[in-house]
């Protein structure tokens, strides 16, 4: 009973933390773009995915989800809450199955509680968090299994890993661990070939129900996606560097002082010596394949090894992708703290994590942006804007988050017309066009095509548009400037 409601207690203040300050950040391009693919139809939607990077599962169940609930900020972001608190369930769960008492247990559960990552992420219209709780489901039932091979175990088992990698492909890295855990326990511990076929059945089932995406699957990771570039060593190991800095002290980090800024890296090296060290110390043990808790840390270390590997042939954010292992890291550092440590240094340093995170989410609370944070010049346009006005963004798409403010408030100003697929498109139709006399046009240098962005005026003056405005914004990651043109004649 006492657990029960220590863990009530923990979900309780985990609901309020996730859900305080939920609105106050502005629809980052990535979140417009889930809500601008939720409003087609579900054939529509596995068709437009298959062209990009992502599996279709999250923009299906965010399409139910806006139907119920509407589309507002509140009820998409809460999507991604109710997943990050579930993932507490499973956590627990997993959790009991590696430490000894409930004493830490308890310590992994308020790491995940205050971790200014998850909470972030519980704040964003996108599939991480949902594809953090199947993953857990995934990892959860592959390990009841290894202890009870029956039918219904696998069976969930397989049901919460198809609808991991139906959600995002590095729900595959999971996959592969579990994988190796089973092959390792075979090859090491002597378990026998029937219990390693039995998993294997199961592992294939996994393969089987993939195989109507795999062609997808195979011409979107060959294709790549073009804005991502290959990374130095150097720049693979600031990355991983970065990635723990994230976790505990959110990814915010950088626009804090320059003592934290140091703060942070010297954590973030502590952080990976001390894990390198705990895994050093057991393997001159001769005992990591022999203890099932050290299994754990395997399901956070052979994602991360692979990203960081394909991470030299394109750059990954790590701290986005993975953030689908910070469970397993918060598992393995409270096992090789109390491992490593006597008792009350174990409690000391415990606390001192839950501590850091803490002060990362209130970094976290006070940056109250995201990337392409188009709120200033929406207000912009909209005090100078006139009747009969034409809004044009470049890349057409960053248009999108002008889309969602037109849907949902009160405003004179019309969505962005899309007159083609780049720049060059675009002039050639307003060339055409003879109704459009005064033009908005919004040129984002985040894109990869923005050669001729310091040209526009002269080429508006060739089509008889004179400039009456302009304004610059500096925002992440990009500069974008804003101009307003009127025709001479």
């Amino acid at each position: 009973m006492k657990t029960k409601i220590i863990l009530f207690l923990i979900i309780l203040v985990s609901v309020l933390l996730r859900i305080y300050g939920i609105e106050d950040k502005n629809l980052w391009f990535d979140e417009v773009y889930s809500w601008k693919l939720s409003q087609h139809s579900i054939i529509e939607i596995v068709s437009l995915t298959s062209g990009d990077i992502h599996p279709p599962l999250f923009y299906i169940i965010l399409k139910f989800w806006t139907g119920i609930f509407s589309d507002s900020i509140l009820s998409m972001r809460m999507l991604s809450t109710m997943f990050g608190i579930l993932s507490i369930l499973f956590l627990y769960k997993l959790s009991k199955i590696f430490l000894k008492n409930d004493i830490q247990i308890l310590f992994v559960i308020l790491i995940y509680m205050v971790s200014p990552l998850n909470i972030f992420y519980s704040q964003e219209v996108r599939m991480l968090n949902l594809n953090l709780f199947l993953c857990l489901g995934s990892v959860y039932y592959f390990f009841k299994f290894k202890e009870n091979q029956n039918f219904k175990t696998g069976a969930i088992y397989v049901f919460f890993s198809v609808l991991a990698i139906y959600t995002h492909y590095f729900a595959l890295l999971i996959i592969i661990s579990q994988l190796v855990i089973a092959l390792s326990e075979y090859l090491f511990n002597g378990k026998d070939r029937k219990s390693l076929f039995n998993y294997l059945k199961y592992f294939f089932t996994i393969f089987v129900f993939y195989i109507p995406w795999i062609r997808v699957f195979i011409n979107q990771v060959t294709k790549g996606q073009p804005w991502r570039t290959e990374q130095s060593l150097r720049q693979v190991g600031k990355n991983l560097l970065d990635y723990f800095k994230d976790i505990f002290l959110s990814n915010y980090f950088t626009f804090e002082s320059n003592a934290l800024m140091i703060f942070a890296s010297v954590f973030s090296i502590f952080i990976i010596l001390f894990l390198v060290f705990s895994v050093i110390k057991i393997l001159n043990e001769r005992s990591f394949f022999s203890r099932k808790e050290n299994m754990i840390f395997l399901i956070f270390l052979i994602p991360l090894v692979i990203a960081l590997i394909i991470s030299f042939r394109q750059s990954i954010v790590l701290s986005r992708y993975l953030s689908i292992i910070l469970p397993y890291l918060f598992i393995s550092l409270v096992y090789f703290i109390f491992k490593q440590f006597k008792p009350k240094a174990a409690y000391s340093l415990s606390i001192f994590l839950i501590l850091v995170s803490c002060y990362g989410t209130y970094i976290n609370y006070n940056n109250k942006f995201k990337n392409n944070d188009y709120r200033k010049i929406i207000s912009y346009i909209e005090k100078n804007y006139s009747e009969g006005d034409v809004i044009i963004a470049e890349p057409h798409f960053m248009g999108w988050s002008i889309d969602y403010y037109v849907d949902h408030n009160d405003t004179e100003i019309k969505k962005p017309e899309v007159l083609g697929w780049d720049l060059n498109m675009q002039i050639d139709s307003l060339r055409k066009l003879n109704y459009i006399n005064n033009v908005w046009v919004i040129t984002d240098y985040s894109s990869l095509d923005n050669t001729q962005y310091d040209s526009l005026n002269f080429i508006m003056q060739d089509l008889d548009f004179r400039r009456k405005q302009k304004k610059s914004f500096y925002l992440i990651p990009s500069k974008v400037n804003v101009e307003y043109y009127s025709k001479t004649n």
